[in-house]
């Protein structure tokens, strides 16, 4: 079956493709006419994971499994990203699709182009503003992986998922020759992991052609075995290569690929098929950089005014509180029509 951008033919239906002229670089006004919610649901879980887990890093009761594997290792927390970028991969093709078939190639290139500097640019220097350093956070990390995603998203699909694993083997080679990894405190592998987060991406974007098929039974057995294969892989390169998400190496990256696209699955036949309405994940994955965003500045107020050694139910309390305050902002831009696209 060939490529929908590849080909560029159309990929979806006529009414998903439309453009509105209200259409902005980052911000939408308006509610698409054709939404996968299952892709909502998506990125609010990981979200709500992330703020809750987040949340709860920095205190000493928290039990070692609900925080981020210090080292090598995985624990619950360390799932939070590679969920959100499948959901962003996913999207990012629908996306692309669109405005290849309403703008054309050149300004669709420019549109992902900028798109992708702002949310570079606004978390790099962002966070140097908040914490007076440079980090490598989520946004900054959203932004390069969307460039570096762009070019091999115009790939067919056999070839966009063996150059993106030839970068990812690239990287891991580069990281056990002893290539140092910066901003290694952040939890993302630094700049130079793009091409390792870059095959999430690029695993995610081959869904786009099953989705668009009515929901055909035998893609989906396909991707989910594909899925599998991948959990299996990664588990059995974790006896060489262990996991590291500080570091984002192999073991780790297709590990969590594999476990995202069988999640994506059961979320695509839970939400979008069967037409199951969750009412808190699919609000939250509207606008999911938004609550991250506002998730790390209620956080940062909770560490201010909250011992080390508080119990683990007061801190249970507390992030309860910031996910509704959360979910409130989420609730409201939802009815207002907004979103920060990704």
């Amino acid at each position: 079956m060939a490529d929908p951008v590849a080909s560029s033919q159309p990929a979806i239906s006529q009414s998903a493709l439309t453009l509105p002229e209200e259409e902005r670089l980052l911000f939408r006004f308006h509610e698409p006419e054709q939404r996968l919610l299952s892709l909502d649901f998506l990125r609010g879980g990981a979200i709500f994971f992330m703020v809750l887990l987040n949340a709860l890093y920095f205190y000493e009761s928290v039990p070692g499994w609900l925080k981020h594997a210090p080292d090598d290792g995985l624990t619950l927390p360390d799932l939070g990203v590679p969920i959100f970028l499948f959901a962003l991969g996913v999207s990012y093709r629908i996306s692309l699709e669109r405005w290849l078939e309403k703008a054309g190639l050149k300004k669709t290139i420019a549109h992902f182009i900028l798109r992708y500097l702002v949310l570079w640019a606004f978390g790099f220097f962002g966070e140097l503003m908040v914490f007076g350093h440079f980090t490598w956070g989520v946004l900054a990390a959203i932004g390069a992986i969307g460039l570096y995603a762009l070019p091999l998203l115009f790939l067919p699909p056999v070839a966009r998922l063996i150059l993106s694993f030839l970068f990812l083997m690239a990287y891991q080679g580069a990281i056990m020759a002893g290539l140092p990894v910066y901003f290694i405190q952040d939890g993302l592998g630094g700049p130079l992991a793009t091409f390792a987060w870059g095959f999430v991406v690029a695993v995610a974007s081959t869904c786009g052609p099953w989705i668009k098929e009515r929901f055909l039974q035998k893609k989906m057995i396909s991707s989910f075995l594909a899925g599998l294969a991948l959990v299996l892989l990664g588990l059995f390169l974790s006896s060489f290569i262990p996991f590291n998400k500080h570091k984002v190496s192999l073991s780790y990256i297709i590990f969590t690929t594999g476990l995202s696209l069988i999640i994506f699955l059961f979320s695509f036949i839970l939400i979008d098929v069967w037409k199951i309405r969750e009412p808190v994940f699919i609000i939250l994955g509207k606008n999911p950089l938004i609550i991250y965003m506002l998730s790390g500045i209620l956080t940062l107020g909770l560490n201010a005014v909250t011992p080390t050694d508080a119990s683990l139910a007061v801190l249970f309390f507390e992030s309860f509180i910031i996910l509704m305050i959360n979910y409130a902002v989420a609730s409201l831009l939802s009815r207002l029509k907004i979103s920060l696209r990704v």
